[in-house]
This record gives C-alpha cells, structure tokens and sequence, in this order.
C-alpha cells in the first residue's frame, strides 16, 4: 500500500471494511495527477461504469477525504458533489422464511442445534455477520438476554433477544464443546483441525447460503439484519426503538430497511379488498 494512503488511513477511525475500500479506491487515485484536478476531474474519475451510484458515492467521499487531508481544505477539487439515489429496496427475510429456516434444523443433533441458534440471534439483535462471529460466551447474559459485542465502527454495544431464542441458546449450549482456549458462541462442527474453533464471518455466510439453497431462496446473513429491521416493525415496534436495538446511528437507515413493507402495508385497506366482485 502506498505510504500516504497507509498514513492517511492509519489517523482515521474508519472500519476495517472501509478502510479496506478506502485504500482500493486510493490506490487507483493516486495513479492519475490528481493534485491538479477541479471538481470535473474528480466526477470523471469515480463515474465509471464498473461502479454502481452508492460505489461512486463512496468513492468520491474518499478521495475528498484524502486531497483533504493531503492538499489542504481549500483544493479546488473538494468543491465536487454527486447526487446520492436511492437504491431499490433490499431483500429481507421476512415471517415465513425465518419460520421455515427454523424449522429446517435437526436440533437434535448438535449442528442442527447450533445453526437454528445461529439464526435466531441473527433475526433477533440484527448483529451484523462479523459481530455474529465475534460473540463471546462470557459476554452473554442469560439471566437478562442480552449480548454484549464489538460492533461497526470498534464500539462495544448490547444486543437483546428474545425468550424464545433464549431456549434455542439453551439447547446449543448443551451440545457445545469448545477447543481449549475457545469462548466463542458459535464453534465449527467440521470433523477437522477447525473442530471447536470459533466460527469465521467466511464459516457463516457459508452457512446461510447453503441454508438458503436447500430452501429455494437467496440468503445471506445480512438478510436476517434487514428481516430484523422489518418484521420488528410489522410487530409494530417503532421506528425508534427499531433504530436503538439495531444499533443505527441515523433512522434513515432503518427506513431504508423497512421501505418493501411500507406499499404492502396498504393491503386491509385496499378499495377492492372488502368490494363485492360484480356479477357477470
């Protein structure tokens, strides 16, 4: 990695995940004479066709960032505005999917157990895949159903489930045999040098696709954050309370979330719905 783009990352508090993208994008920047560029030159650079509008978005922002920080608050090119569109809406688990993966486990054996478990702390905190697979044992309060976890951004935040998950937890942790050292929640079952290892963010999206195949749908756990987001909603949680147990900084991502149910919410209410179909 280029040392200014190193150094530059390394002053920012950035995820790992956009740290990553980040150095992606700036790597490519700095090939291009960048230091003399107005506005335009910045749009030319971050609209190529390879990038969606929320890549160029991300794009541009970085790179502001860095003739920022590297060139001084008063470049010409940081005057640079791209228009954000709203992407479509994304797809979710919704009530019927989450109660037929459920029921797609044999919890009577121990992979079957820790996978049905495996879902539904997803569906119930919406923790996102990496936070899933860096659950520690001894940060899960049983007694008050809360899971304590470093989440986006390095911060150490709660996530609370449900009764119900709670006996799901119960049963995994019966048959839970970690390798020595391990307190991860969630632990491979390969019979290989991975048994009793804590299960990696690769293990679990692994996992959700597979689940999602036998099912006859796409799956991923980010489905099961969204599915949090909208069946929370549809139980008639409110926005709010939706956007502190999801751990949003801003409510606009959760209305971004819950956007699919928001036109099929008109349903009861429909003209048609309570009309008497004419006779022919």
């Amino acid at each position: 990695m280029n040392l200014d783009v190193s150094n530059f990352l390394a002053s920012r508090t950035y995820s790992p995940a956009t740290k990553s993208t980040y150095a992606y994008v700036l790597e490519q920047m700095l090939s291009h004479p960048f230091k003399d560029w107005g506005a335009s030159d910045l749009l030319n650079f971050v609209h190529r066709e390879s990038w969606g509008n929320s890549m160029q978005y991300v794009a541009l922002n970085a790179c502001k960032a860095f003739i920022k920080w590297s060139l001084g608050h008063s470049h010409p090119a940081l005057s640079a505005r791209l228009k954000r569109v709203q992407p479509k809406p994304q797809r979710s688990l919704n009530s019927v999917q989450v109660l037929d993966l459920l029921a797609s486990f044999d919890t009577y054996t121990p992979i079957g157990a820790r996978d049905q478990c495996l879902v539904a702390v997803a569906i119930d905190t919406g923790l996102r895949v990496s936070e899933l697979a860096r659950i520690q044992l001894a940060n899960v309060d049983i007694e008050h159903r809360t899971i304590l976890v470093i989440t986006k951004g390095g911060q150490w935040q709660y996530a609370v489930y449900s009764p119900e998950t709670a006996a799901i937890l119960d049963r995994w942790l019966s048959y839970r045999k970690p390798a020595d050292g391990c307190n991860s929640l969630f632990i491979s079952l390969q019979k290989n040098k991975r048994r009793g290892k804590p299960l990696t963010k690769c293990g679990i999206q692994t996992l959700f696709k597979r689940w999602g195949q036998s099912l006859g749908f796409k799956l991923s756990p980010h489905d099961a954050r969204r599915g949090f987001a909208t069946i929370s909603t549809t139980n008639g949680a409110p926005s709010r309370i939706v956007q502190a147990a999801g751990r949003w900084s801003d409510i606009s991502m959760v209305e971004r979330y819950t956007r699919s149910i928001e036109a099929q919410a008109i349903q009861p209410y429909l003209p048609m719905h309570k009309s008497e179909t004419p006779k022919s």
